[in-house]
This record gives C-alpha cells, structure tokens and sequence, in this order.
C-alpha cells in the first residue's frame, strides 16, 4: 500500500500523481522522489521496481520481509534492511518489525512492515527542514536511521527500569521472584539484541564505501547515528 509519494526539490515538497511521472520530472528537473510503502504485494511493488531498476533479489527481501539487519549495493542503488522495535507497556513486551530503504539516484523508497517508526512523523519533520532535506535521499535515509535508533534508546531504558523491578523482587526477602518473569525478559533482552546488534558494523560499511549520491555534509550524521548505536 501507498503511504506517501512526493517529489522534493531543493528542500520543498511538489505533489506528484505517480512514480512513473515523478521519476520522468526528476531526471528532467532535477530533485529526488520519496515513495513511501507498508507492507506492498508483489504486484503494488512490481511497476516501481521496473521503472527505478531496483534489483529482483532486494525487492524480494523488501516484500517478503524478515530479514536480518544490513546494508547491501545493487549497481547504484543501497538497499537497507532495518529492525525496528516498539515496546508494549501493557505487556513489557518487545515487538519488533522492518524498515527498508532503497537509496539511488534520483530516490528513495521505504518499505514498513510491523510495528514500530511510523515514518509519516519523520517525513513531516524533514519536510520542517528543507535546509536538510535538500542533500538529497541519503538525508531521509539517515533521519529514517535516527528514528529507529532513538526508539532503540527508548526501549532499552524500558528494559533497564523492567531488570532492576525484578531484581529488587529477588533481593527481597519478603517477595517470591518468579522464574517465568525473569525467562521472559531475557528472552525480550535477546529479541532486542538482535535487532540492534548487527546495525553498527553495517552503518560503518557504509560510510567507508562512500557510495555515490551521498553527500559528504551528511557523515558526521551518520557518525552520530553509528555512536547511538
């Protein structure tokens, strides 16, 4: 499904009808396209990946979904898959869901599935930022990063307050700590590990490729994202 499809030159955002059209007004008048999807079909994705020259493998990866957390170069385009993760406070569960970007020239294509970064909220505080949004796709790739990983942030501090609540129960001796509890947090602990863990290595990777398109103004962005991490 369609979230969003705009085209933004110099900073500013321009309505466009569809990604056909838009690409066509890009290459001519310069700018970049954002196409925004949750949870495409096959056939919702197929008319986009023809028309930007996206790679069979990676559209597969971004309609299928759950995959691990990478970075990988297709010719001129990087495609990015990203965990994301929300925390349940009813539950003091960890659900977590994907992110995935296509990078190229000329545009940028995220895909949502699950829970977690809706990123209509990024989108509007971008489109706030012309003076940002004007280094091009890689500038809502980073703030694409930024999201997920300030709700990385977010979880983990939900998960400090959920490991010392437990520990106080079992260094209590008026309290019965509950095994069940303590094996269900550790494995909420392992579900967010493995979002996270593999994503600094992967971000690296990619500020050393020094892929083209991406703007040297935008490194020290992606450092500080890497150093969130």
């Amino acid at each position: 499904m369609i979230r969003d499809l705009a085209i933004y030159r110099q900073g500013r955002r321009t309505e466009t009808t569809n990604v056909s059209n838009a690409i066509n007004t890009v290459r001519a008048d310069g700018g970049f396209l954002w196409l925004g999807l949750v949870e495409p079909t096959e056939s919702e994705f197929e008319e986009t990946a023809h028309v930007l020259g996206l790679h069979p493998i990676a559209v597969e990866d971004a309609v299928k979904a759950h995959q691990r957390p990478k970075f990988e170069v297709f010719g001129d385009t990087l495609f990015s898959v990203l965990r994301t993760v929300f925390y349940d406070d009813s539950t003091s569960s960890i659900d977590t869901g994907e992110v995935m970007a296509f990078c190229g020239p000329g545009f940028i294509v995220t895909v949502r599935h699950g829970l977690g970064a809706d990123l209509a909220d990024t989108r509007a505080e971008l489109e706030a930022r012309p003076e940002l949004l004007s280094h091009g796709p890689y500038a809502v790739l980073h703030a694409v990063l930024d999201r997920i990983v300030d709700e990385y942030i977010r979880v983990t501090k939900e998960l400090e307050h959920d490991v010392s609540q437990i520990e106080e129960r079992v260094f209590d001796t008026n309290q019965e700590s509950d095994a069940a509890e303590i094996y269900f947090l550790k494995r909420e602990v392992i579900e967010f590990k493995r979002a996270v863990k593999p994503l600094r290595s992967e971000i690296e990777q990619v500020m050393i490729a020094h892929l083209p398109g991406m703007d040297a103004y935008l490194l020290p962005f992606m450092r500080d994202v890497t150093d969130h991490v």
